[in-house]
Order: C-alpha cells, then sequence, then structure tokens
C-alpha cells in the first residue's frame, strides 16, 4: 500500500487534459489517492482492485466500513459486467447518464466488502464529467466516486475544499476550478413489482424528484415498466 508524502496539484488546461488523465491513471494504478472534478462535487478515487488502496481511502475520510463507497464508470459497457440490468435500469441511465444519478444496484460479480459495506448492493454511476470518465477508461476499470471530504464534513465543490479536509492524505489533486453544481448527485434504487418497477429515493441531489418524474413521465419506454410510483426509502 503506497504510503502518502506531499501532496501535488494539476490544474487542467485546454491543452493538457491527456497528461493530467495519465498521471491520475498511473497514481490510481500504483495505489494512490486522487482527488478530481466531477459534475457535482470533487471527488475522491482509488483504485477499487487494491484492497489496500481502498483502506487507505476510508481512512483518509475517517468514513465507517459499513457506509460502503461508490463506483464511477467510463460507460455503459463498462458497467455491464457489474451488474444484470433491470428494463427500467436501462431507460433510467439512457435518459439521465452521463449525469449526476447514482443508482443502487445488485452486483453480479465479487466485489470488495469495503465497497459494498458488506451489503448486497453497490453504487454505480457514469458522471456527467470526462476527467473521471477518461481516468477510468486509462485504467480499464470503475473508479471510487466518494466524495473527497472528511466523513460529516461540507462536500467540496472547489479543489481548495478538498485539501482543506484531507491536505497531505492525497497524493494527486486535480483543479478544473469551481464545480458547476452545488449539490451531490441523486441516488435512488429501482425495485420490481409485479410486472413493473417502483423508484426508490435515498437521496435527493443535483437531479431533483421534480426533474426524474417529469422525464420519466414523458418518455414513451420508461411508462412501459414504470408504475409512476416514487417512493422515499425511509417511508
Amino acid at each position: 500500500m503506497k504510503s502518502p508524502l506531499n501532496s501535488r496539484t494539476l490544474t487542467i488546461d485546454d491543452n493538457n487534459m491527456s497528461q493530467v488523465v495519465d498521471e491520475a491513471a498511473e497514481e490510481l494504478l500504483a495505489g494512490g489517492l486522487v482527488v478530481y472534478p466531477t459534475d457535482t462535487s470533487y471527488g475522491l478515487a482509488c483504485d477499487p482492485r487494491q484492497e489496500g488502496a481502498i483502506e487507505r481511502l476510508i481512512d483518509a475520510k475517517e468514513r465507517r466500513r459499513d457506509l460502503g463507497v461508490p463506483l464511477l464508470f467510463a460507460d455503459m459497457k463498462q458497467c455491464e459486467p457489474y451488474h444484470e440490468f433491470l428494463d427500467l435500469e436501462r431507460v433510467l441511465t439512457r435518459l439521465f447518464w452521463p449525469g449526476p444519478l447514482t443508482l443502487v444496484v445488485s452486483p453480479q460479480q465479487d466485489v470488495s466488502n469495503l465497497i459494498s459495506g458488506g451489503r448486497g448492493s453497490i453504487l454505480i454511476r457514469v458522471p456527467g464529467h470526462q476527467i473521471p470518465r477518461e481516468i477510468a477508461r486509462k485504467i480499464e476499470a470503475p473508479i471510487v466516486g466518494t466524495s473527497a471530504n472528511k466523513s460529516g464534513g461540507p462536500s467540496p465543490y472547489t479543489v481548495s475544499e478538498a485539501e482543506e479536509q484531507l491536505g497531505n492524505e492525497v497524493d494527486l489533486y486535480i483543479d478544473a476550478g469551481p464545480s458547476s453544481s452545488e449539490k451531490d448527485s441523486t441516488i435512488i434504487g429501482v425495485q420490481e413489482e409485479d410486472d413493473s418497477s417502483i423508484i426508490k429515493i435515498y437521496r435527493e441531489g443535483e437531479l431533483s424528484v421534480a426533474q426524474l418524474n417529469n422525464v420519466l413521465k414523458g418518455d414513451t419506454e420508461a411508462l412501459r415498466f414504470w408504475t409512476n410510483r416514487i417512493v422515499y426509502a425511509n417511508m
């Protein structure tokens, strides 16, 4: 497992995106931690295939191990080995990916208990920001997509807010300026019910429940598989 040394920061410009992605991928493959921009808050990545790297990330965040951590993917094709998508889930990914929607799904291959939190589900997303997608494509695997903060701390929407909380626990910070969002992703799950499905809201974020509802009601394919019911997970 890589030990934290002095952090470094790379600032994205019009000419260096490929170089930044290469350096981030190299850091992750070596077991390092990388803070990177997304379409929501700044994220904290490690290579989820390396147990020691996940341990280090969880320790840096001071996060409970039973919470698990989300995974961000390059595209739908990269997601396919991890989950057998239900009909409504495929509609949701078509309508809202890449974007600020995280799905709670059952994995169809073994993942670390530190990813799942020891539960029978994982959190997955294809983000609406090129940097995390390209890093995942470069390492040929998803990257961890948890927010770059201490557990219970504010979600960071600038790289400096992430640095204030995580400091030298992180090997590489990627600065792409302030996020265009002021909220985290929305987290939902699909629950099958008879011949149709309901949507369960675990966290309302950048994608509002009203937006979700309106888009689904305007999509013919969605109405084939959806009961028109959206419920909250604590109900």
